[in-house]
């Protein structure tokens, strides 16, 4: 593990069941981003999409977030947020997204903090990009028939690590 603080950091405690589309009916990454900005608002975590989509979408402007092995990290800072949350998406037929492997997108991870949350969100990107290369476990997770079942493996991924 890095020196960044991620040694303790476990994702599945930032993501919950509500938050993990399965093979959501998405044409492309921006109504993806809809869709799981969605879920943030259904778990009244922000209260209206109050630019978010703006937000992850200015960060794919500067650099996709499709950061290989089919996987994408788009994240975004949410001023007073005062945690960070993830939401997910598994796509085993791949998603349109723009990647840097140009590879198809089959698992999407969502992370929204504030300046409060700076350190935590590094740690869960570099844990992301870790995961990113376990194929296995991307596997697992893109095989996921629900959101409880995704968590499950989620938390037995992460706890093995």
């Amino acid at each position: 593990m890095s020196g960044c603080g991620d040694e303790t950091l476990r994702l599945y405690n930032h993501l919950n069941s509500n938050r993990v589309l399965i093979t959501p009916d998405a044409s492309g990454r921006d109504e993806l981003f809809h869709q799981l900005v969605q879920t943030f608002i259904q778990d009244g975590l922000v209260d209206k999409e109050n630019g978010i989509v703006d937000r992850l979408l200015e960060r794919e402007a500067i650099l996709s977030t499709g950061i290989g092995g089919g996987v994408a990290v788009p994240h975004a800072q949410i001023p007073g947020l005062g945690r960070l949350v993830m939401a997910a998406s598994t796509h085993p037929q791949g998603v349109e997204y723009p990647s840097l492997d140009q590879a198809p997108v089959r698992l999407v991870f969502c992370l929204l903090g504030d300046a409060s949350t700076a350190a935590e969100h590094l740690a869960g990107l570099a844990r992301l990009a870790r995961l990113a290369r376990r194929e296995d476990a991307l596997d697992e997770l893109v095989a996921a028939t629900s959101g409880e079942n995704f968590l499950a493996t989620m938390r037995r991924i992460e706890d093995e690590a």
